[in-house]
């Protein structure tokens, strides 16, 4: 069975040359990190690719330097973690619907479901 972050993402940065300052930083930054950086054709967007671990460095870094709508691309093209909310309400007992929900990113009907397993009464 592969490994989920061997997988190669691609990242489509619309309007990629108008919105940064340094085109040539970018691309080394991504170089440096193992991913590519390339224009989509003859286009203004470019392609960011690379595997997950190397896309969250790449996303640390950039936050550090303020391009946040590359690192906010970056974070809506990685998969989203799966919580088991019953677990999570029994190693936790004490925990809030409210905490649950944003701790998880669950909804309202999921966090009450897994407080009801978590009780018992389901």
């Amino acid at each position: 069975m592969p490994n989920h972050t061997s997988k190669m993402i691609s990242i489509k940065l619309n309007n990629f040359l108008h919105r940064i300052d340094c085109k040539a930083t970018m691309v080394g930054l991504a170089t440096q990190h193992g991913c590519s950086l390339k224009r989509i054709r003859r286009s203004k967007n470019w392609l960011l690719m690379g595997n997950q671990s190397q896309l969250v460095e790449i996303s640390e870094k950039i936050r550090m330097e303020k391009v946040l709508w590359i690192a906010e691309a970056i974070d809506k093209a990685l998969p989203k973690p799966i919580y088991s909310l019953t677990l999570i309400m029994e190693s936790t007992p004490e925990i809030t619907v409210n905490q649950l929900m944003a701790e998880t990113g669950c909804t309202l009907i999921e966090a009450r479901c897994a407080i009801d397993a978590a009780e018992g009464f389901v």
